[in-house]
């Protein structure tokens, strides 16, 4: 189910008149960055209430914000730890290619500011053995309107600044 965006009339209207296509994707990018920082501060206060106290990682130490971007070229912004999955997932792919149960090189590493907090999935996710204590997901799923709201106003100021130049 797709939520429609309100007040998106003003920024396509500002979006034609700036003809630059880069100009607006470095506009978006700011914006969504500067929107996504709600979430990234709501994780981090979910994870320092799971963190334990006697370890010297820190989850919430290793949360960041990062640009990426889809085939297609769009913006992407995503909220994660630093520190991926360390072993192929068994997928198709992966079978095929003979992946399936050999481990990888990830940006886990003890000198991640937080430490090598490579378990921070198994908290979100759960195991067979643990019940899952989500923080990532509760951060975006509590502030997805102030997201939404505030990538919306930012990216209008921010296409007015790119105007004015």
């Amino acid at each position: 189910m797709a939520e429609q965006i309100e007040g998106l009339d003003d920024v396509t209207a500002k979006m034609r008149e700036l003809s630059n296509p880069r100009k607006q994707k470095n506009a978006a990018t700011r914006s969504a960055r500067k929107a996504m920082a709600v979430v990234r501060k709501a994780a981090v206060a979910n994870a320092k209430a799971l963190d334990d106290s006697n370890s010297p990682e820190r989850i919430w130490k290793n949360i960041q914000v990062k640009a990426s971007k889809t085939k297609q070229g769009f913006v992407l912004m995503k909220v994660g730890v630093r520190g991926g999955a360390m072993s192929y997932a068994n997928t198709t792919a992966n079978r095929r290619q003979n992946r399936v149960g050999k481990s990888y090189a990830t940006a886990g590493s003890s000198d991640n500011p937080g430490g090598d907090t490579w378990y921070w999935r198994f908290q979100e996710l759960g195991t067979s053995r643990q019940a899952a204590r989500p923080f990532l997901r509760p951060a975006l799923n509590n502030n997805i309107d102030s997201v939404q709201d505030g990538f919306v106003t930012d990216y209008k100021d921010q296409l007015d600044k790119e105007l004015s130049r």
